[in-house]
């Protein structure tokens, strides 16, 4: 969600500006944060001051886990969630003799959905999904059009 821990120095005391430089957001945001009892800061006085070990603190506790697939999922950006695929159906597009990618579509927002596999975990996945094979695409050294084929030396 926000910026980098290992930026905030623990030793140190921030300002709210200050604060807000570092986490790259704007000052109406830390003082909401304040406000709201989701940041710590001293503000008896002025300026506010938000110790160091407080802001790392507040950047642990809202750092989103991260979101692991199980093996019949696919992750999808624009849900932001791992998601079975619509129909459970899935493309298996060989990349590799040994891996490629699965592509499916999302059942809630209909986008496509990437996830790397190997070619044998596809035995394991054909249990729960519909998995159809790609053609892999070509390579543009093996492709007829000579045009293509230009030695850039």
């Amino acid at each position: 969600m926000l910026a980098n821990r290992s930026r905030v120095k623990i030793h140190r005391s921030y300002t709210v500006d200050e604060a807000a430089r570092l986490l790259g957001r704007c000052k109406e945001s830390v003082r909401r944060w304040i406000k709201s009892g989701k940041l710590v800061a001293l503000t008896d006085r002025k300026p506010w001051l938000i110790e160091g070990r407080d802001l790392e603190d507040f950047l642990k506790a809202s750092r989103t886990p991260r979101q692991k697939c199980q093996p019949d999922e696919c992750y999808c950006v624009k849900c932001r969630k791992p998601q079975k695929p619509a129909c459970a159906m899935v493309e298996y597009i060989p990349l590799t003799p040994t891996d490629g990618n699965l592509r499916a579509l999302c059942p809630t927002c209909q986008c496509l959905m990437h996830k790397r596999v190997s070619r044998a975990a596809l035995e394991g996945l054909r249990a729960t999904l519909e998995v159809s094979w790609a053609q892999a695409p070509p390579h543009l050294k093996d492709r007829d059009d000579p045009s293509l084929n230009v030695n850039l030396r």
